[in-house]
């Protein structure tokens, strides 16, 4: 009887895998090269997607095995687009025009970059102070982006800011 009930709960979890799996490939939630998250700190390359389980390798190349089942929420960072978001942090005493005006510069050129044609699919937008200390501001710049180059984006525009010869405040150099 014990047996039994073992194999009829197993049974029960194979089934739930399987089940899961027929639904995740019909409705295309995603699929092998897509990056995801499936929360707890669970976020990768999806190697592998079978009916019952999902091969996934992580940013350090661990190799997951996440059953089907178990899976309860993923966020599919390859699908359609992208966005950088990217806070730059400037000094409380900064000129926010003078930043802004740089800001903007430093956007537009990577927007008209003919390496990003294609990559930045949107113009870029300076959003506005995302915090304030009593030491520095925080604004935030948004790039719509690619799937899979909000990354290779955000490094970009980090360096171009930060080597900007527009830029006359160390300050500004905190981005």
């Amino acid at each position: 009887g014990v047996v039994g009930l073992a194999l009829g709960f197993g049974a029960q979890a194979l089934v739930k895998d399987f089940l899961s799996g027929i639904f995740m490939i019909f409705e295309d939630q995603y699929g092998v090269g897509d990056v995801v998250d499936m929360g707890e700190g669970l976020s990768g390359t999806v190697e592998g997607v079978s009916l019952r389980v999902t091969r996934l390798r992580d940013t350090n190349g661990t190799v997951w095995y996440v059953r089907n089942g178990e899976i309860l929420r993923v966020g599919n960072m390859s699908q359609n687009w992208a966005r950088t978001v990217l806070d730059v942090q400037v000094s409380a005493r900064e000129d926010l025009p003078h930043v802004r005006a740089v800001l903007t510069d430093v956007i537009d050129d990577l927007w008209q970059d003919d390496d990003f044609a294609g990559v930045i699919i949107e113009e870029p937008e300076i959003w506005g102070i995302e915090a304030i200390t009593p030491d520095a501001i925080t604004l935030r710049v948004t790039l719509k982006t690619a799937p899979m180059e909000q990354w290779r984006v955000a490094r970009v525009l980090r360096e171009r800011i930060k080597s900007n010869p527009l830029v006359k405040d160390p300050n500004l150099h905190k981005a």
